[in-house]
């Protein structure tokens, strides 16, 4: 699989798992301040790289480089992880 595809595709988990987090936050009852950071910080993230991914840009050579795709993926099986275990009790 392409390296640019792998980080921004783990970036763009990461925003989707925040938006969820938020989501769930706000039927859970919790406060409007706290799920609305979530859900506004998960849109940009999932946005901006997902518009990235979609577009075949990969952020001025950034998107291909080791460290970004480490830390992309390595964002987006951890988020995916906690929002699991957050949403289904796990």
């Amino acid at each position: 699989m392409h390296r640019r595809a792998l980080s921004l595709g783990g970036f763009v988990v990461a925003g989707v798992s925040q938006l969820l987090l938020g989501v769930a936050m706000y039927a859970a009852g919790d406060s409007p301040a706290n799920p609305l950071f979530s859900v506004l910080g998960g849109l940009l993230v999932a946005g901006v790289f997902t518009r990235a991914l979609l577009q075949g840009n990969d952020l001025n050579g950034l998107a291909t480089r080791p460290l970004f795709v480490a830390v992309g993926v390595a964002s987006g099986v951890l988020s995916a992880v906690l929002t699991g275990a957050v949403l289904f009790g796990a």
